[in-house]
């Protein structure tokens, strides 16, 4: 009996912004199958220029800190795994996975589903500075993601790409540090989403996406002041 899993995992490429002036980029048959479905971004070779004003994540003045993917942006890699970090480089094990067993005697119908949430989390005050005083100007946050759904041979290992998806996700916030809270953000535009996207043609996927590290374990918190050398405030849990 020859066993498949099923999966699909997003790619993230890079989230982060330089200096201002720079580009800014800102996841059948007689077989057994185990389906899948995995997470992660892939954001490579489209890079988005950004203002002087705006910067990727969070802004504070003429001040930008950023969550960037060193290997992403110096070229080591093409993609980054989104996964978990717990059942790598899959995205996750619950409602994302299904098991067949065959041989079946009809067609059958199974589901599966990933729910990725964005939950940021930006200091009023710059990440640097002893004091609390409030300084943020704005959050700014442009993604573009790709999930494939995949059967793999558990004998051989060998995958099949079934269906390959695109989306992107922006959000854009102008904040106001000298109003009261509750009053200081401002959702500007987009305000709605654009909808996930399935491709006609499945594209391949990077190497680099099935090996560790994940993205969350790559990335590193920069800290990019107007003048004077970048700061890295929280360094990378992979090294």
């Amino acid at each position: 009996m020859t066993s498949y899993i099923l999966t699909s995992f997003v790619l993230l490429i890079r989230v982060g912004c330089n200096e201002k002036d720079q580009w800014c980029p800102v996841f059948g048959g007689g077989e057994r199958l185990h389906l899948l479905f995995v997470g992660g971004q892939l954001r490579q070779a489209r890079m988005l220029r950004v203002s002087p004003e705006v910067s990727t994540d969070c802004c504070w003045l003429d001040q930008a800190s950023s969550w960037e993917l060193p290997d992403l942006q110096e070229g080591k890699i093409q993609a980054i795994s989104d996964s978990d970090g717990v059942n790598y480089p899959w995205y996750g094990n619950t409602t994302e996975t299904c098991t067949i067993v065959g041989p079946t005697k009809r067609d059958s119908k199974f589901i599966i589903s990933m729910n990725d949430n964005f939950y940021p989390s930006v200091t009023w005050a710059v990440p640097v500075s002893e004091s609390n005083v409030a300084k943020l100007t704005n959050i700014y946050r442009d993604q573009s993601f790709t999930t494939w759904l995949v059967a793999t041979n558990t004998s051989t290992n060998d995958m099949i790409i079934l269906q390959t998806l695109h989306w992107r996700m922006q959000l854009s916030i102008e904040v106001n540090p000298n109003r009261p809270l509750g009053q200081r953000a401002r959702l500007r535009e987009p305000i709605a989403q654009d909808q996930p996207k399935i491709l006609s043609k499945n594209e391949p996927i990077p190497p680099s996406a099935l090996v560790k590290p994940n993205a969350n374990d790559a990335q590193v918190l920069m800290w990019r002041p107007k003048y004077g050398q970048p700061l890295v405030v929280i360094p990378p849990k992979h090294r």
